[in-house]
């Protein structure tokens, strides 16, 4: 009688069909074939690979890891009834970037649904969704994400960098109102404030703007939420600062670090205290990127000024200014600029954390390249805003991603790239009908980053 026997060989199992005989009036077993091998404890069934038919080719790593680290930002929970098609629309964006019109191929070239668990994932569904998106409280989403966050990276939460940015919109039944934005372009215009941590740039809250206010008009509107959130020192490009504001600031208690304009008062207040040899001594040297600037601390309000003399800004610029005959009087401050700040950091440090924090400069260009805000296909005024909501749930996973694969020096939308690749192939065995899924092998770092996300797939 023929049974199923486990055959170890080395550090695998095989399993083989085994007949027992007598031979010599002892009892022996002979293999009559090998059946498959045992795999995790589950039995593989050997096929003949030329029975085998392909019924589809699905891409598979890059949608299941996107959807893992979606859940390690907990939005299955946080995105409400909606997660799962909101979840579909967040990670078709940062894969395929195709309009919700034309993104069915992608669904059905993908294991979305099946990650998900859904039966089906229609264009209805989506822009419902979407709907969803723009009415529900984003702010508890954005506070929970944060929360999340400061779980996952607690030394990254010590300060943060406000900036605003501007994209553009074309549709006609938006009354945003057309606007002259910062690159000097004329259209409908909208302003995104986003608030990054300061070493990873994790996006902890947005909020979109119509037209073009003013910068401290938007850091009135969103200092009392950061105040809540227990934003500890915030980082603020010139453009913020008005002493109203950082009054405001100082009573919600945060600190800051604010450059300053040269403004008549300060001039006459500050700048002419100053006595450049007094200032560029070697003690008052702080060493940037590219070059070494100067620093000088005066008390100021309930705070300080730092006073920064920048010798090879002035050289230049001086030289620039004269020849074109600027009087001395014009080229007294050149070379000089001003930071605020109501930190215990010394000098130095203010210095080098003001000028570090292009962080914020790096997230929005993720935003517009990678994450591709633009061009925005929506044409109603809600569905603007929700998509601007995805791009910020994108960066989230994005910002996630380059944090736990920095060991392995490769950017998030690389990661995401390089598990493209990875697809789940269907087969059916010609003669028995039987169903078989294979899952294409991994290269070293589609392994690597993998395990680094903490994913399996």
């Amino acid at each position: 009688m023929a049974f199923i026997r486990k055959i170890r060989k080395g550090d695998s199992i095989y399993l083989a069909k085994v007949e027992s005989y007598r031979e010599d009036g002892k009892v022996k077993q002979r293999v009559i074939e090998y059946i498959g091998k045992e795999e995790n404890g589950v039995a593989v069934q050997k096929v003949d690979i030329n029975r085998l038919q392909v019924n589809n080719v699905k891409h598979y790593a890059d949608v299941s890891v996107l959807c893992q680290i979606c859940k390690q930002l907990n939005l299955q929970y946080l995105l409400g009834k909606h997660n799962k098609p909101i979840i579909a629309l967040v990670i078709a964006h940062l894969i395929c970037k195709a309009s919700i019109f034309r993104m069915s191929k992608w669904i059905q070239n993908s294991t979305i649904k099946e990650e998900l668990g859904l039966d089906e994932l229609s264009t209805e569904m989506l822009y419902s969704a979407l709907d969803y998106l723009e009415e529900c409280d984003f702010n508890k989403i954005e506070h929970s994400i944060f929360e999340t966050w400061k779980l996952l990276d607690p030394h990254d939460t010590k300060s943060y960098v406000l900036d605003v940015t501007d994209t553009y919109i074309n549709g006609k039944h938006d009354e945003t109102c057309v606007r002259k934005g910062k690159d000097g372009k004329v259209s409908k215009l909208k302003q995104i404030g986003l608030a990054v941590s300061f070493d990873n740039g994790f996006p902890i809250m947005h909020k979109t703007y119509n037209g073009t206010i003013h910068n401290v008009k938007i850091l009135d509107d969103l200092m009392a939420v950061m105040a809540e959130r227990g934003v500890n020192t915030i980082v603020l490009d010139r453009g913020f600062f008005s002493e109203a504001a950082i009054n405001d600031m100082h009573k919600l208690k945060m600190k800051m670090i604010v450059g300053m304009k040269q403004t008549a008062g300060i001039k006459k207040d500050i700048l002419n205290r100053i006595n450049r040899d007094s200032i560029y001594i070697k003690a008052n040297q702080v060493p940037l990127k590219n070059t070494f600037v100067y620093a000088q601390e005066i008390k100021f309000m309930f705070g300080k000024i730092i006073v920064i003399y920048n010798p090879k800004y002035e050289a230049l610029k001086r030289d620039k200014m004269l020849s074109e005959e600027s009087t001395d009087q014009d080229v007294r401050y050149v070379g000089y600029s001003l930071i605020f700040h109501n930190t215990n950091l010394d000098p130095k440090n203010v210095v080098k954390k003001y000028f570090d924090k292009d962080i914020i400069e790096r997230s929005f260009r993720t935003m517009k390249t990678e994450i591709k805000l633009h061009p925005i296909r929506h044409w109603m005024p809600s569905r603007i805003n929700a998509h601007i909501k995805v791009c910020y749930l994108c960066m989230c996973i994005l910002s996630l991603i380059q944090f736990k694969c920095k060991a392995l020096k490769v950017s998030a939308i690389d990661a995401v790239s390089e598990l493209e690749s990875i697809y789940k192939i269907k087969m059916m065995h010609s003669t028995t009908k039987q169903s078989f899924t294979k899952v294409v092998t991994q290269s070293k770092l589609q392994k690597d980053i993998i395990k680094h996300l903490k994913c399996s797939v």
